[in-house]
């Protein structure tokens, strides 16, 4: 009889424990475990403009920090909006200086600040920085 209330004794302990660390399967909106991070958002976006571009009508992510673009170089589809974010603590601007299609220019953007052009044409577009000379990104729309 000891036998049988120790073993009942332990399989009610192990279920107890069981069920405290069991996952969250009552489809509340608790942690999944599968949201997506703004980092990881970030992340994405980087590696979409970086390594050959994303799908036309998306959006591709360029981090204006220091006295750099990040990044530096970025290839993206025609239709695809780039937005620069000044990440930084310094203002920048985000000025076209050679290649096809139209001219822009973000004009100062403080830190915090975002700017968006949609590139339509095809070509290598450089871009610099007004108020820091050696600050230069391209852009390569294909």
């Amino acid at each position: 009889m000891k036998q049988f209330l120790a073993a009942t004794s332990a399989c009610l302990v192990l279920g107890l424990v069981a069920v405290g660390c069991g996952g969250d399967d009552d489809g509340d909106s608790g942690d999944s475990g599968s949201a997506t991070t703004a980092e990881q958002t970030a992340t994405t976006e980087k590696k979409q403009a970086a390594g050959g571009g994303a799908a036309a009508g998306k959006q591709v992510a360029i981090e204006v920090v220091d006295i750099d673009y990040d990044p530096k170089e970025a290839t993206v589809e025609k239709g695809v909006t780039v937005k620069w974010t000044n990440t930084g603590k310094l203002p920048h601007t985000v000025t076209k200086d050679d290649g096809p299609g139209p001219d822009f220019d973000s004009g100062t953007l403080q830190p915090g600040d975002t700017y968006e052009q949609t590139f339509d044409t095809a070509g290598k577009i450089g871009y610099l920085c007004t108020i820091h000379s050696g600050q230069t990104g391209s852009l390569t729309v294909q």
